[in-house]
């Protein structure tokens, strides 16, 4: 579709510089690479998520080597994502684990607040527990490989 409606998006791909620097999209887009949480979801965190903030940090650093070699392997067809198996806590459930704290004294923007969103607080940003979209469209004026892109505020 995009092809017809702005075709410059979809040449935009014959661009070696583009190519390039968005390789790894391109290659999902061509359903010839997996998405990264995909991965994650098959990569084991050895922790608890009821650990303290500190030792899930320190799983996540030593998680994330890890995690880079699978993501390398599984790129170049070295194993096979349907082949693996899911772990009891995958390096996602500990990404969200961490995130989830972060919202509990809030940092995850450069204000640094700490409000504790998680029991619905307002933040510098007005965000409570739950984060929302006002409005959301198509935006057809950005840079032709992020065509179509979502515009949200």
């Amino acid at each position: 579709m995009w092809k017809l409606i702005r075709p410059d998006a979809y040449r935009v791909w014959n661009n070696g510089i583009v190519r390039e620097r968005l390789w790894r999209y391109y290659e999902i887009f061509n359903n010839r690479l997996n998405a990264k949480f995909l991965i994650a979801l098959k990569v084991g965190a050895d922790v608890e998520l009821e650990a303290e903030s500190g030792k899930l940090w320190s799983v996540h650093d030593r998680t994330s080597g890890g995690f880079r070699g699978i993501l390398k392997r599984v790129d170049i067809d070295e194993v096979k994502l349907e082949d693996m198996d899911s772990p009891k806590i995958s390096y996602l459930d500990l990404k969200v684990e961490l995130a989830r704290r972060i919202l509990s004294e809030c940092h995850f923007c450069e204000r640094r607040c700490g409000a504790n969103r998680l029991e619905d607080k307002k933040g510098f940003c007005k965000l409570g527990s739950q984060s929302y979209v006002s409005t959301a469209f198509l935006h057809t004026g950005e840079e032709a490989p992020l065509v179509p892109s979502g515009t949200n505020a």
